[in-house]
Formats: C-alpha cells, structure tokens, sequence
C-alpha cells in the first residue's frame, strides 16, 4: 500500500487522541494533521532517493545481481 496523505493524516490524529485524549475540535485537529501529512507527502514525492537492486538474467551464466541507486516518483 503507498503512502497517501489522506492516511497518514488519520494516523496522525489517531495518535494525537491517543496521547492526549480526544480534541476540543475536531476540524482543527483535521487540518493540523491534513497540513501535516501534506507536507510530509510532498517531501518524500520531491526527494526521494531509491536505492534499488536489478536484476540482469542472462548478463552471465545464471544471471548477475546490480546494486545501485535510482531516483524517481513515490506514489
């Protein structure tokens, strides 16, 4: 499952609750946790860096493993 700031956000507020009991309001905690996710998602999709093994059948007898590093999108 890829990371979403719709759930990131309601695990935000879900652990906020459980810290320090259920908010006086609601919509504010919401948006607190909302801008929140939102900031984190967006870093992570800008700044991502990956680091990926590939895999090259055939490269040699019975394939050959790659480590590298790859950057990209995080959905």
């Amino acid at each position: 499952m890829g990371l979403t700031q719709s759930s990131l956000s309601t695990k935000i507020q879900t652990e906020i609750v459980s810290l320090y009991g259920a908010a006086n309001d609601a919509s504010k905690l919401k948006d607190f946790a909302d801008a929140i996710a939102k900031a984190v998602v967006d870093e992570i999709q800008a700044n991502a860096v990956v680091t990926v093994t590939t895999s090259t059948p055939g490269a040699q007898a019975g394939g050959t493993t790659l480590p590298g590093t790859g950057t990209g999108t995080v959905a």
